[in-house]
């Protein structure tokens, strides 16, 4: 969520990914992010999810997963509006551990993730590496406490899917990426890389 005097609004750009980069790899502290969509319906969601250090096992069912960060774990409630332009409403508040994990190990439309974050020039980014139904969809996302202008793009982004609604957690969440990927890839070899224009001067590294 968005820490600036614009309030409850974030303001954030994604990207698909091909390969973890390393330098995102080489964070030291990944952390496992297992969020449940209660509602999700024309770009509003209702979202609980359980996060904390990554555990050496991945390959497990959510409710698994969840049970595997303990008491280390953070939960959180938050309320999501439709995005338009890279900026979105999003109001979030923590929620007890415990009753996190149990609404998420009982909820149908879940999504499971490791975040790695890194530093690059002046931007904080992150890169989802999806588990579950939605592997191998690696998402990267930058985020600031105003509109993401005038942004330097790393070479680990292929294409920008920040106005793409398929790349949505909570569009994962009902429709994961196995069961569209191959339509995605096909469709990105067709039309080539593409970059939102209208949020300033792109600049795209080694160019």
């Amino acid at each position: 969520m968005s820490e600036s005097g614009f309030g409850d609004f974030e303001f954030e750009r994604k990207f698909f990914v091909r390969e973890l980069p390393a330098v995102a790899a080489s964070d030291p502290a990944p952390a496992l992010i297992v969020q449940a969509y209660l509602f999700a319906a024309d770009g509003y969601a209702v979202r609980v999810r359980v996060q904390g250090p990554a555990p050496a096992k991945l390959d497990a069912p959510p409710a698994e997963l969840v049970a595997a960060l303990g008491e280390q774990s953070l939960g959180t409630m938050t309320a999501k509006g439709p995005a338009v332009g890279g900026t979105r409403y999003e109001a979030e508040r923590e929620l007890d551990p415990l009753v996190a994990a149990q609404i998420v190990g009982r909820s149908e439309h879940v999504v499971a993730k490791v975040r790695y974050s890194m530093w690059l020039g002046e931007d904080g980014w992150i890169i989802d590496q999806f588990l579950g139904r939605n592997a191998p969809l690696l998402l990267s996302e930058v985020e600031r406490g105003g509109p993401v202008v005038d942004l330097a793009i790393p070479s680990f982004c292929v294409s920008e899917v920040s106005e793409d609604d398929r790349f949505r957690n909570e569009y994962l969440a009902y429709q994961p990426f196995s069961t569209w990927a191959d339509e995605y890839l096909r469709e990105l070899d067709r039309r080539g890389p593409t970059f939102v224009d209208s949020l300033g001067q792109n600049q795209f590294e080694g160019s």
